[in-house]
């Protein structure tokens, strides 16, 4: 079958408002960056995941399990629950077997490890609009001051209520499914997290690996990484289709980015 853990970390921060799901009985990963301060973030992420994993249990598809979770923060928000103006990330496997289906909403990211890291999600932000334009490239991405600037999220007026991104695949022997929050993405490129991937360490390790890097490497912002393994009774390598990269690095190698196409986006 696969394994799935989760770990996170609270930073430099004074509040955690991370939160994660990590059950290989439900078939369930998931990591949700809660956004609003104290009172708040954290009560849109739990809100977030209590709802995505209600919701997936009773095989609601995923995308409208998104769209139902997106409206119990709102409405939580207007019932005086948390405060006006919370939201949150997320980001979600649900898996059958070795198949799953993923899908997030704002800047939480989802990478795929097979020899090479593939990031299959695209964030909902300024920045990956700008990408997407080519008006900048993935190093001027990398520095730019607008990088935290999301576009959509959930819970914040009508920004998650738009078409949700699902992607189906399956998970095939010697491939890891990452999903973190940008607690990590923030400090380590794609180069980093291949360098760790290629490294080989058990995934407990790997996680206290990349978590710790962050904080190193100056991270202040809450980290959390739920890792998705595929065991030896997965499907070969080669008998399903990759997922659609958004950018692509090759240990040792700088990122490629991957514009959607236009028809398909």
């Amino acid at each position: 079958m696969i394994s799935i853990i989760g770990k996170t970390h609270v930073g430099r921060r004074a509040l955690n408002e991370d939160r994660f799901v990590a059950d290989a009985g439900w078939g369930i990963a998931l990591v949700s960056d809660g956004m609003g301060g104290p009172a708040a973030g954290e009560v849109a992420a739990d809100i977030v995941v209590t709802h995505m994993v209600d919701y997936l249990d009773q095989a609601l598809p995923i995308a409208e399990a998104v769209r139902q979770t997106n409206d119990a923060v709102k409405q939580a928000a207007e019932h005086g629950q948390g405060k006006p103006g919370m939201g949150a990330t997320l980001v979600a496997a649900r898996f059958d077997g070795h198949d799953y289906e993923l899908t997030w909403i704002g800047d939480s990211r989802a990478y795929l490890w097979h020899g090479e890291l593939r990031r299959i999600s695209r964030d909902h932000s300024r920045v990956e609009a700008q990408l997407e334009q080519g008006e900048i490239d993935l190093a001027e991405a990398r520095a730019s001051g607008e990088r935290n600037i999301i576009t959509r999220a959930m819970g914040l007026d009508e920004s998650a209520a738009g078409p949700v991104p699902v992607v189906r695949s399956t998970l095939c022997q010697g491939q890891q499914l990452l999903l973190c929050s940008d607690g990590i993405t923030d400090v380590l490129s794609g180069a980093d997290l291949a360098a760790h991937f290629a490294a080989g360490h058990a995934p407990p390790a790997f996680l206290d690996a990349i978590i710790q890097a962050a904080l190193d490497g100056g991270g202040s912002d809450n980290i959390t990484a739920v890792l998705v393994t595929a065991d030896d009774d997965a499907p070969a390598p080669d008998s399903a289709p990759l997922p659609p990269a958004a950018a692509i690095t090759v240990p040792g190698a700088q990122s490629v980015y991957y514009p959607p196409d236009p028809e398909n986006h």
